[in-house]
């Protein structure tokens, strides 16, 4: 028999309403961040820089986990510095094609006793004892493919050609450095493929079989990717909205001919067109002058895209 779970304490449930009340809203990113960048499937790539779910709601305990790894970045720095190397841009921005890929690194290090000489990116992770034994033993680019790449694309965007990688063990205050050499074909290819998820119409393939296949059960767009339930109705899911070249993360909205805002994006607009390809049924019919497309969906209704009292949100 299954033990009957604990409620949980009344302080420890007022210390986690208290991050959840100082915490900022959590908004869509703008762009593809770089910790996401390498992600085995490009559907859900796909899915995060279209907004189709909703954004994940944090609860107190992983803003607690979050500032905890705050905390250790702000230690790392000072390790370092007492060690005789030297920080600096620590706030520096990563912007890739076309400021839609997006982040930060952790920082510049130079004097580092291996290559006192050569700048290198600074990259800082706390990782629990597997994660980390793992890392020390086979490497990061083979045992944390995602921090590899975010460590490549900082590189790239700084003109960088070494990247100093700290990990500290959580569990026994272990830390492992390791140095890693840019990558110019690994950029190449990575960079490449984001340009195509970026200037993709409609969601990439399915890389899982089923919903419940290993890469999509635990994915955060299972549900709509399976069409288990409606993308949002942002100007992002909309068929008339278009990623932008030569600016820092713009879009266009062809309806209007006009550039969109972020706030714009957000709301979306009577307008509305779901992009067909993540619509959970068939199209039926169009009608351009009306601007409404007919769908049939699983459960053999007839849904008319562009009513508003129709409106999926």
């Amino acid at each position: 028999m299954t033990p009957l779970p604990q409620p949980t304490p009344a302080t420890v449930r007022a210390i986690y309403d208290s991050y959840t009340a100082s915490a900022r809203d959590q908004y869509d990113p703008w762009g593809i961040s770089v910790g996401d960048a390498d992600h085995e499937c490009s559907r859900a790539i796909w899915y995060s820089f279209r907004w189709a779910s909703e954004p994940e709601q944090v609860d107190g305990r992983k803003l607690s986990i979050f500032e905890t790894g705050n905390i250790w970045e702000e230690r790392i720095v000072a390790n370092l510095e007492a060690a005789g190397i030297t920080v600096s841009g620590q706030q520096d921005r990563i912007r890739l094609l076309d400021g839609h890929i997006r982040g930060k690194g952790d920082g510049r290090a130079t004097d580092v006793p291996e290559a006192p000489k050569t700048e290198h990116l600074l990259e800082i992770k706390s990782a629990k004892q597997e994660d980390y034994r793992q890392i020390v033993k086979h490497g990061v680019r083979k045992a944390k493919p995602l921090h590899f790449a975010q460590c490549q694309l900082g590189m790239h965007a700084f003109g960088l050609t070494r990247a100093l990688y700290v990990v500290v063990n959580k569990n026994t205050d272990e830390r492992h450095a390791e140095r890693i050499p840019y990558d110019a074909e690994y950029c190449i290819k990575l960079l490449a493929r984001l340009q195509t998820i970026i200037d993709a119409p409609e969601p990439p393939g399915r890389l899982g079989n089923n919903a419940d296949s290993h890469v999509c059960r635990l994915c955060r767009h299972k549900a709509v990717c399976w069409g288990e339930t409606w993308p949002r109705a942002t100007c992002r899911s909309c068929l008339h909205a278009t990623p932008e070249t030569g600016g820092d993360a713009h879009w266009s909205c062809a309806r209007f001919s006009k550039p969109l805002s972020i706030d714009e994006q957000r709301a979306g607009c009577p307008a509305h067109l779901y992009i067909p390809a993540i619509v959970p049924g068939e199209i039926v019919d169009s009608d351009a002058d009306a601007e409404t497309v007919t769908y049939r969906l699983a459960n053999g209704e007839l849904w008319v895209d562009g009513l508003a009292e129709a409106r999926h949100a």
